[in-house]
């Protein structure tokens, strides 16, 4: 009896209060298993709501590079027209190729004759006829294809690095569109030469031809010009036709000349002016937007020609926001 008193003495009072305290400790650790699913359902909506945010980031941002890109293409494009424009030269019709075009009437007119006679004489045998040239075109040309317009016209060259100076420091510049493309040709402002049949002989040099602008979708003109006290528009134009500012009366479009001397008298004393330049043009380019194909942005800027000596302001450049009479104008579609 005295050994198990012993036993029972040298055990602590506390012991059997031990275990039930680290059982408590370690069911305080642990987590229930409705802890677990509400946590997990705050971090999924924590990361999802995270996810759209950035994914909505990601997106006005492409966006945002999309629109930004598109802005500088035109920008580059429509300053491009615009510079080429404002340095265009021109000169009427009759005050260039005389000389040229006289020989030519005279060539002609020896020809008839020879038909006439029966007599073998070549066509241009003259050892005194002096050498004039290729004859030159600087005249303003444009085409109303559509959407897909097309002009031509003669300016000032500006040259650059690795580029050829053209005869009498001139170029004649072309736009034209090509492959969902807005392209700009450089080339001399010789008149090309044409077969017996009339058809141009390709040059020697061709044309230098740079691209100016992808994903155009179209490519419109307008020019404005003045005639019977007021302003009109016009969608083509042509500086050596008589259609718009002063256009033939019915008796003018019936005359036919006699023979070929007379046509060259009546084209050198001709009293009835060509339409010359317009005063005006409006430049339109619509981009297609290069992730979605039927979005369209439509960039527009009037140019002033001072060479065509009219002044001309459109009605909706004259806002006082604008930044000047000829500022670009855009109007954005599909946005």
């Amino acid at each position: 009896m005295k050994r198990s008193s012993a036993r029972i003495a040298s055990l602590p009072r506390n012991a059997p209060a031990i275990r039930p305290a680290r059982r408590r400790a370690r069911a305080a650790i642990a987590f229930t298993l409705l802890e677990v699913m509400v946590a997990m359902v705050i971090f999924t909506l924590v990361m999802s709501s995270l996810y759209v945010s950035f994914r909505t980031a990601i997106k006005a941002f492409d966006i945002g590079m999309t629109h930004s890109e598109l802005d500088q293409t035109a920008r580059y494009a429509l300053t491009q027209i615009s510079d080429d424009l404002r340095n265009l030269f021109y000169k009427t019709a009759n005050s260039y190729n005389v000389t040229s075009r006289q020989q030519d009437a005279m060539a002609q007119q020896r020809e008839q004759q020879r038909l006439q006679s029966g007599v073998q004489i070549t066509v241009g045998e003259d050892a005194n006829t002096p050498d004039t040239g290729p004859p030159i075109d600087i005249s303003f040309r444009a085409t109303d294809n559509g959407d897909q317009d097309d002009i031509s016209f003669a300016r000032y060259q500006t040259l650059k690095r690795n580029e050829d100076r053209k005869p009498w420091g001139l170029a004649r510049i072309r736009y034209y569109m090509g492959n969902n493309m807005l392209m700009r040709s450089i080339d001399d402002i010789k008149t090309p030469e044409t077969d017996e049949d009339g058809n141009e002989i390709p040059k020697v040099t061709q044309p230098q031809t740079d691209k100016i602008a992808n994903n155009v979708k179209s490519f419109s003109l307008k020019f404005g010009y003045f005639t019977e006290s007021e302003w009109r528009t016009a969608q083509d134009w042509d500086s050596n036709a008589e259609k718009y500012r002063n256009p033939p009366t019915e008796e003018e479009t019936n005359l036919v000349a006699q023979d070929l001397a007379s046509m060259v008298q009546a084209d050198q004393q001709k009293q009835q002016k060509p339409d010359d330049l317009p005063a005006w043009v409006e430049v339109s380019v619509t981009f297609t937007d290069p992730r979605k194909s039927e979005k369209a942005r439509t960039y527009r800027e009037t140019v002033l020609l001072p060479q065509s000596q009219e002044t001309y302001v459109p009605p909706d450049t004259q806002q006082p926001d604008s930044l000047s009479a000829v500022e670009r104008r855009r109007n954005r579609k599909g946005e």
